[in-house]
C-alpha cells in the first residue's frame, strides 16, 4: 500500500471515529436526563459557595456574578450563562415550577422527567428554543429552579451539572 493510501484510510478512519464519538441531539436529551435521576438520587454535592444564606455546591469552572441577589443568582460557565432562581417558602416536596411550566401553553416541551423520594420532588426539562441547535433546560428541586439556554451538543453534561448545582442548594 502506498503512503498516500495510507494516509486516505487513515484519515477516513479517524472521521469514522469521529462521527461515533458525536451524540445526537435525542441521545444527549435522553443520556441528560437519565443522569438527573441518577444525581437526584445520590447524597447532594457539598456545598462550595456562600450568596447571603444561600449555599450551594458550584463545579470550579462555574462563577457566581457580582450583579447576583440571594434568590436570583446568575452563574456563567464560560460563555454560558445560567439563572438560578430560590424561593425560600417553598419545600422540598414543592411542584410550583413543575405546575407553572405545564401550565405555560407558550412553552415547547420536548423532554421532561420528574424525581419524587424521601419528601423530595425534582425535575428536569428540555424545551425548544427559536434557534434549532439551542435548547432550554430547566432543572429544578422544591422551591430551586436553574435554566439555560444550552447548545445541542452540551445537553447531557449542562443537565448533570446544573441538577448537582440545585440539587446542593441549602438555605441557612
Amino acid at each position: 500500500m502506498s503512503f498516500t493510501s495510507v494516509r486516505v484510510v487513515g484519515l477516513l478512519l479517524l472521521l469514522l471515529g469521529l462521527t461515533g464519538c458525536n451524540q445526537s441531539v435525542d441521545e444527549q436529551i435522553q443520556d441528560g436526563l437519565q443522569n438527573t435521576k441518577t444525581v437526584f438520587a445520590e447524597q447532594p454535592e457539598e456545598q462550595t459557595d456562600r450568596i447571603g444564606d444561600v449555599e450551594l455546591y458550584l463545579p470550579s469552572n462555574f462563577k457566581v456574578d457580582d450583579s447576583s441577589d440571594a434568590y436570583n443568582i446568575l452563574v456563567t460557565k464560560g460563555k454560558e450563562s445560567y439563572i438560578l432562581f430560590i424561593n425560600d417558602r417553598e419545600d422540598a416536596d414543592s411542584k410550583l415550577y413543575y405546575i407553572l411550566l405545564k401550565a405555560d401553553s407558550s412553552k415547547n416541551i420536548i423532554e421532561e422527567n420528574t424525581y419524587e423520594k424521601n419528601g423530595i420532588f425534582g425535575f428536569a426539562a428540555v424545551l425548544k428554543t427559536d434557534n434549532e441547535n439551542e435548547f432550554e433546560l430547566i432543572v429544578s428541586n422544591g422551591g430551586v429552579k436553574m435554566t439555560t439556554i444550552s447548545h445541542a451538543k452540551h445537553i447531557k453534561d449542562n443537565l448533570h451539572e446544573m441538577t448537582k448545582i440545585v440539587h446542593s442548594v441549602k438555605i441557612k
